[in-house]
Formats: structure tokens, sequence, C-alpha cells
């Protein structure tokens, strides 16, 4: 189907079909990480890193973005970019996470986690596990965030922060999420050959992060068991994304345990959109993302 002529005017550009593969990862392996150095830090935003142990105590970097000129105790927020879990960071995420922390007013901080197939499950939720450990005790606000793969392991430090022994986050906000390994939704169905990610795409990336159907409950967000508090809840869900349904489903299994959830349903949209962050509607969500940010880590005290 030709998607270009459904999407958002904006989008089109970058409505392109992008092999997953192991070659792809490869190659991608090589270029991001150059593009995403390259990529300048917005004015008013510092950046520095660290080095946190993590999977098997293999090192791994962390940016940390925040504002310039700032000795304050800032609410924390870890992003974790997507990618299949199998892509580094690419410059739209880079240029995210200083939006997050210019915009909102928080230390953003941002893990370069380490990636399948070389290190399947649960190598890059054991990093960030770490980082939250590293962080918990420097703020009293901590939120987790994620895009698409991002997203299912900012879900699971949500969901197991009690079986973790961890501070609860403040907030969790997720982007288009990875959310079930099952795969059935009515869109998984429809969308196998969408922009920017599809089906097909998602079963690969399944196979590379974890390929045991047995361990559900630890990789799959929407199969593993929620704590007795879950934090307030952004879902931001794409149109023309087979990962459109599960996100929904997600956000009515925690709406079911009580939480308060936030969706935001975008049209026209498709999975990673935000690639294009000049757009009109990339900006529009943007800040409805920062205003749940704000809401949180500043008007509720």
């Amino acid at each position: 189907m030709n998607y270009k002529k459904l999407v958002n005017p904006e989008l089109r550009s970058v409505a392109i079909n992008i092999p997953y593969n192991k070659f792809m990862i490869k190659g991608a392996y090589i270029f991001l990480p150059i593009m995403y150095k390259f990529t300048k830090i917005p004015a008013g935003i510092s950046n520095k890193h660290i080095l946190i142990q993590g999977h098997n105590n293999l090192p791994y970097k962390v940016d940390i973005y925040e504002p310039e000129n700032t000795n304050e105790n800032l609410p924390c927020l870890i992003y974790i970019h997507g990618g299949g879990f199998s892509y580094k960071a690419a410059p739209y995420h880079k240029q995210l996470a200083c939006t997050y922390a210019l915009k909102a007013h928080c230390r953003v901080y941002f893990p370069d986690y380490h990636l399948t197939p070389k290190y399947p499950y649960p190598a890059a939720y054991e990093d960030v596990l770490a980082l939250y450990k590293h962080v918990m005790n420097k703020t009293d606000k901590i939120g987790v965030a994620g895009d698409s793969a991002g997203g299912t392991i900012a879900a699971m430090i949500c969901n197991n922060y009690q079986k973790e022994n961890i501070k609860q986050p403040c907030l969790q906000m997720l982007l288009y999420p990875v959310t079930d390994i099952d795969m059935q939704t009515d869109s998984m169905k429809k969308y196998i050959d969408t922009p920017l990610w599809n089906a097909k795409n998602n079963k690969r990336m399944w196979s590379y992060y974890c390929n045991d159907i047995n361990n559900k409950e630890n990789v799959s967000p929407m199969h593993s068991h929620f704590p007795e508090n879950i934090p307030q809840t952004y879902i931001e869900t794409t149109e023309y994304d087979c990962l459109h349904d599960e996100g929904v489903l997600y956000a009515k299994k925690l709406q079911e345990a009580k939480v308060n959830v936030k969706i935001n349903e975008t049209k026209g949209t498709i999975h990673g959109y935000d690639f294009a962050i000049n757009s009109s509607i990339a900006k529009e969500n943007i800040d409805k993302r920062i205003k749940f940010l704000k809401k949180i880590f500043y008007e509720e005290r």
C-alpha cells in the first residue's frame, strides 16, 4: 500500500520502508553514532557523560543533558531510545532528549545500552535497571520514558520496581511502545508493509530480543504483573503502525488497574514519525509530552 497518500503531508518525505536485519544493524552500528555525535546540542543545554556498570558488569555510556547553570536538585528522566532493541540512538533521539531537558526543566539520562542480536534479554533491561539504581538517590522525582522498544524497557522498570526493591517512578511516558510479544492484534495483522516499521520487522525484533515464549512475564509488559501502585502514565500511539493496537490495549489494562492514564492517539502518523522533528505534527505532540512531564515534575508536589 502507498502510505504516502494517507499520512500527514509533512511526513511523506520520511514515510519510507527501511529493512531490519542483521546486515542493516551492522551498518547502522557504524553510521548512527557518527550522526549522533555531530548533532548539535541546543543553546541552554549542557552535556556530560558517565559510565555505568550494567549487564554482567559491562560498562556502557550514559549521556546526561540538563539546563545550563543550574545547581538545583532537578527531577530526572531516564529516556530510553527505540530502535528494535538493535539500533543505536538516532540524531532525533538526541534532539528529543535535549528538548525534554530544556522545556521540562529536568535532567535527562540517556543510556547507550547494550543491543541485540549480540546482547539479547536481559542485557538492555539490566543496563537500564543499573542506571535507575544510580539515579534514584540523586533526586526526589525520577521518571522513565521510552519510544518503541525503549518503551518496553521503561514499562518493565515501572512494573518491576517493587520486585527490584527500587524507588517507585513518579511517571512513565511510553511513545508508540512495544508491549506484547504475542503479536496477535488487528493492527499487527494489518500493517505488514508500513513505513519505518512493520509487523515483519517486529517479529524479527522479538526473535533477536527474546525467543523464549515461556519468558513472557519478564519481557512483555502486557504479560507482566503490576505492582500495587503504578504512577501516572502517558501513552502515545501512531495511526499507521503495527504497534497501534497493543499501545491502546496496554493503556486499557493500566486503566483497569486504576492507573491514571493519558492516551494520545495521533492521526495521520507512522511509527517513529517524530523523526521529522521539525514538522508541525511532531512539535504539537512533543508539546503534549512536555506538558505531561512538567505537570508531574512541578505541579504535583
